[in-house]
């Protein structure tokens, strides 16, 4: 159900969250002062501490049930608030310095996009067995650690450029080491793979067990075909450690092209009319089938 409260809020939290952006992204450029560092990390740990509590407020007090999960709007709330999680504990843990100000675009991104699903074009999940949990559960996970995988992309190509062209960085903000991030780009996309697979196999499941909205010829529809696509994208990122073709900028493009792919499948996915609206649309009214009938 729409709650404007979880609206407003999404608002106040991509502010926080764009404001982050805008400060680490000075602070990258040109040197600031060590107060800069203090103020990106408080919005950003203002803006993950919203998240989670926003997620909870919805699961308690709005859905009132044991599935937290219902909505696309949920959904992206979710991905941003495991994904700050995750990127403030990978900085925290040394050796990836930098990360932050490659990851609050995104998040920034995601939380705008909730925005536009919580505002504007909400509508709920149709969730009738546990392969549809199956199925949202893996592809909503798996898209957190491809986004994972693609800011590492991005911060890779970023310090390759530099390294290329001899650019100096700011002492207070040193990136790390192309090795390592490359490590982290192959890693989170092979787990991210894991779960995509997952959440691939139980919706092939769920096409089989029944009728869908994809149609009738569902192999060939849009999602479909980008799915497939992300997926043999990551596979080639994921083998990255055992070729020379697909390693460094290549698995980094490759990060970031998939990621937005999959962007486009979800977003390929919520113009899908829902199973309700195709029966509806089929099943003529029961005024026409009487008159039928009559004659």
């Amino acid at each position: 159900m729409r709650d404007p409260s979880t609206t407003i809020s999404l608002i106040v939290l991509t502010a926080l969250s764009l404001g982050a952006c805008v400060l680490a992204l000075i602070r990258l450029m040109k040197p600031a002062s060590a107060n800069t560092r203090r103020y990106v990390y408080s919005l950003l740990g203002s803006c993950t501490l919203g998240c989670i509590g926003l997620f909870a407020y919805r699961a308690v007090v709005v859905h009132r049930g044991w599935q937290p999960l219902q909505s696309h709007a949920d959904g992206l709330l979710l991905i941003a608030s495991l994904f700050a999680v995750a990127v403030l504990f990978l900085q925290s843990r040394g050796g990836l310095d930098g990360l932050v100000t490659f990851a609050l675009p995104l998040l920034t991104l995601i939380l705008a996009w909730a925005v536009c699903a919580s505002a504007w074009t909400f509508h709920l999940f149709q969730i009738d067995s546990v392969w549809q949990s199956v199925h949202l559960a893996g592809v909503y996970l798996g898209t957190l650690l491809f986004s994972i995988a693609a800011i590492a992309g991005g911060m890779y190509l970023f310090a390759r450029y530099r390294l290329r062209h001899r650019v100096s960085p700011d002492p207070s903000e040193r990136l790390a080491s192309l090795e390592t991030i490359e490590r982290l780009i192959v890693a989170a996309s092979a787990v991210g793979f894991s779960l995509l697979t997952v959440g691939l196999a139980a919706s092939l499941v769920i096409v089989a067990s029944g009728p869908t909205r994809l149609g009738t010829g569902w192999w060939y529809s849009p999602k479909v075909i980008t799915a497939i696509a992300v997926w043999l994208i990551y596979a080639l990122v994921m083998n990255a450690r055992y070729t020379t073709k697909f390693r460094g900028a290549r698995a980094a493009w490759l990060s970031i092209i998939a990621l937005v792919l999959l962007m486009a499948t979800f977003g390929i996915a919520h113009m899908l009319p829902s199973t309700s609206d195709t029966d509806t649309a089929a099943t003529p009214p029961a005024d026409t089938l009487n008159a039928k009938e009559a004659h």
